[in-house]
């Protein structure tokens, strides 16, 4: 079994047919040919239903066809961390940044990397949570920084902070230096910004996590000044981190069950191979707000 058979039984899987997959592989008919029918005999069974006018996956074909891409699929992120370990320079580290992340933690991490190493050079890049883990995974940025929950097993994801997350509403009644707890937020009207940025998903976890239906306003915010100024406008309820909130003097803190704030908590992230560079020991201890 090789690389190239199993390129070779993809590209008529998804072309329907040997002679176009041929062209699309650069080789000859009967070679690719070939080289399925050696597979099939190593694999012991038929992996295509061949006919005069079709060529399609057989039930056996159907069963492995999954596990043959992820085998070209690992091939790939092989050969691309071996680029980028053999290529990088190790005083540029990467840094993806959700726009959820406090500008004083920025500020904070940037000089504990001045202190540390001072022959490294941090680079920026603002993205949404959505774009961090592909991003990670493709080697586009070395570490990515954004709101818990992080779902991805291939990536090492450590809390470096939390910050409180606020309740801005309209109502004057509701301005007070009083804490608002959870339940308070049953039956009201919540206003959410996109999927992208991993807001929503962190306040749907907590209103989950504590059993209270969630009622969702319809439309999206682009931004968190914008979810701010809904809610003055009285449309519904915004629940944003401390360092998001422009007027303060319009936010609640928010208490759970027990009397405790609720707080928003903020991950790292980063590939395995990041740990053998030899930047990462000053990059991890850069990231620690109360410890990694």
């Amino acid at each position: 079994m090789n690389f190239q058979q199993l390129r070779f039984v993809i590209a008529v899987a998804e072309t329907h047919s040997f002679t176009s997959a041929a062209d699309l592989c650069c080789v000859t008919q009967p070679a690719l040919s070939n080289a399925v029918a050696q597979l099939e005999e190593e694999l012991g069974g038929k992996l295509f239903d061949r006919t005069t006018r079709s060529v399609a996956l057989t039930d056996f074909g159907q069963t492995l066809i999954t596990d043959i891409r992820h085998i070209i699929d690992a091939k790939s992120q092989l050969m691309v961390a071996a680029s980028e370990y053999l290529t990088r320079d190790d005083r540029n580290v990467w840094v993806g940044i959700s726009p959820l992340i406090s500008d004083d933690f920025v500020a904070a991490m940037l000089s504990r990397i001045e202190n540390l190493d001072d022959s490294l050079k941090i680079i920026l890049s603002e993205m949404n949570k959505a774009d961090i883990q592909p991003a990670l995974n493709t080697g586009q940025i070395d570490f990515g920084l954004g709101p818990e929950p992080w779902e991805e097993d291939s990536l090492i994801s450590k809390p470096i902070y939390s910050e409180p997350l606020l309740y801005i509403s309209a109502t004057q009644s509701e301005r007070t230096d009083e804490p608002a707890t959870l339940e308070t937020l049953s039956g009201k009207q919540i206003l959410l910004v996109g999927e992208e940025c991993g807001l929503s998903v962190a306040i749907r976890t907590l209103f989950q996590v504590n059993q209270i239906p969630l009622v969702e306003y319809e439309g999206k915010a682009l931004g968190y000044s914008i979810l701010e100024k809904w809610a003055m406008l009285g449309i519904g309820i915004a629940l944003l981190p401390a360092s998001k909130v422009a007027d303060v003097s319009c936010a609640r803190r928010l208490i759970n069950r027990d009397g405790a704030a609720v707080s928003i908590g903020f991950h790292a992230c980063w590939k395995p191979s990041q740990e053998l560079r030899h930047s990462f020991s000053a990059v991890k201890m850069a990231l620690q707000a109360d410890g990694l």
